[in-house]
């Protein structure tokens, strides 16, 4: 996985300034991935989880002239990206309350998808060892290991102390490895 530098990020910033799409693209191609299983991670949804993606990097075009050099580049995203999946969150949960035609509020079903590729081909095994995790466990796994980011960068990010992220990637780590262990003698 290539992983962008301050300065290529800031590079890639300055070509979408100057609206040169190749900045974007490089962007994206570093850190598209990333931001998707970030965004799955929080809405559950693979279809909402792509939307917000796209939505993700649409908004950084546009914003492009707010970010500040050297205040961390994968901090930025991930702030942005985890901000986004949490407002569509709340939106949706506004919306799951409705006026029926007789007037009356009622709850909206749920949605029943059906999982894409992206889910079936991610491996089984994997997924049903990241289910052992509760959410916070699962953000800072997948910011520490896809985003590489510092227990630092990661506590700002979330907003959580930098000892409660030391103490949940550990705990997240020793349920994983137990899990993969369990697997491999049941397997």
């Amino acid at each position: 996985m290539i992983v962008l530098t301050d300065k290529e990020f800031d590079l890639c910033i300055q070509k979408i300034l100057g609206k040169d799409k190749n900045g974007l693209r490089d962007i994206y191609t570093c850190y598209g991935k990333l931001v998707y299983q970030q965004m799955l991670a929080v809405v559950k949804s693979p279809q909402d989880a792509e939307d917000l993606t796209s939505d993700m990097f649409l908004k950084l075009w546009e914003t492009a002239a707010q970010y500040r050099s050297g205040t961390g580049h994968k901090r930025y995203i991930t702030v942005m990206a985890r901000n986004m999946a949490i407002d569509f969150l709340r939106k949706r949960k506004h919306e799951e309350y409705t006026i029926d035609d007789d007037g009356v509020y009622t709850e909206e079903q749920a949605d029943t998808e059906e999982p894409t590729d992206v889910q079936v081909v991610g491996g089984m095994a994997f997924r049903q060892a990241l289910d052992t995790l509760n959410e916070a466990e699962k953000e800072i796994v997948n910011l520490r290991v896809g985003f590489d980011m510092t227990f630092k960068e990661i506590s700002e990010a979330m907003g959580i102390p930098l000892g409660t992220v030391a103490w949940k990637y550990r705990q997240a780590l020793q349920k994983l490895k137990k899990t993969v262990k369990e697997g491999s003698i049941n397997g």
